[in-house]
Formats: C-alpha cells, sequence, structure tokens
C-alpha cells in the first residue's frame, strides 16, 4: 500500500512540475514584468518543490520496485537529468532576466517548452512500455 500512495505522490509532482515548467517556458518569453512575475511565482511555488518531491519518491520507488537494474529506468534518468537540468537553467535565467531588467528573452526560452514536453513523452513512454 505504501508502494500506491509513493507512486501516486510521484505522479503528482511530476504533473506538477511539468505544469510549472511549462509557465516558466511561457512567461520567459514575454517581455511584460508581470508575465515574468507569474513564471517565477510558478517555479518558486510549483516546479521547485515538485522536483524535490520527484527526486525523493522516484528513488524510492525505484528500490521499492527493484529497478535499479533496469535498461527503460537508465534511460529514463537521463530525460529526468535534462528536465532537472533545464529547470535550473530557467530558474536562473528567470531570476537574472527580473533583476537587470533585461525585456529581450533569451533563445532558451524558445527551447525550453519542447524540450520539456519531448522528455516528458519519453519517460511516460519508457515507463508504461519498458521497452527494453
Amino acid at each position: 500500500m505504501l508502494y500506491l500512495w509513493m507512486k501516486a505522490a510521484h505522479l503528482i509532482a511530476v504533473i506538477t512540475l511539468i505544469a510549472g515548467m511549462v509557465t516558466m517556458a511561457l512567461g520567459g518569453r514575454l517581455v511584460q514584468p508581470e508575465w515574468r512575475r507569474i513564471a517565477r511565482r510558478a517555479d518558486y511555488g510549483l516546479a521547485s518543490p515538485a522536483l524535490i518531491v520527484v527526486w525523493l519518491t522516484g528513488p524510492a520507488l525505484a528500490i521499492m520496485a527493484n529497478w535499479w537494474s533496469a535498461p527503460w529506468l537508465m534511460a529514463k534518468l537521463v530525460l529526468v537529468l535534462v528536465i532537472s537540468g533545464l529547470h535550473g537553467r530557467l530558474s536562473a535565467t528567470l531570476r537574472r532576466l527580473d533583476r537587470d531588467g533585461v525585456t529581450t528573452p533569451p533563445a532558451l526560452f524558445q527551447r525550453a517548452l519542447p524540450v520539456t514536453l519531448l522528455s516528458m513523452a519519453g519517460i511516460v513512454a519508457l515507463v508504461i512500455v519498458k521497452p527494453f
């Protein structure tokens, strides 16, 4: 029963993380300071706390299910690292834009949304299908 509750918490955190990152990516593209503030609140209120829960529950689930030797999990971890690193870059860039008052969004925000969504799709496919 603990495994199922942890799995539910992990999935809720993943959905929340992706929602926060989509908001960050879209908000960072916009010049208006109020949208950037919304994007930063999405980071602090959604994405960052959710990422912590993802990283706490994910390895615990892998240990409980004895998946550490599964090749699909290693591939999934690569994509999770991509999303985690992208979150860090988006967060830092949003803080810098807010601090410096820059009006032109960096190219990072143009690529962030497709990278986030494609990585998420890859993770979902690996978890459901477990192809290898």
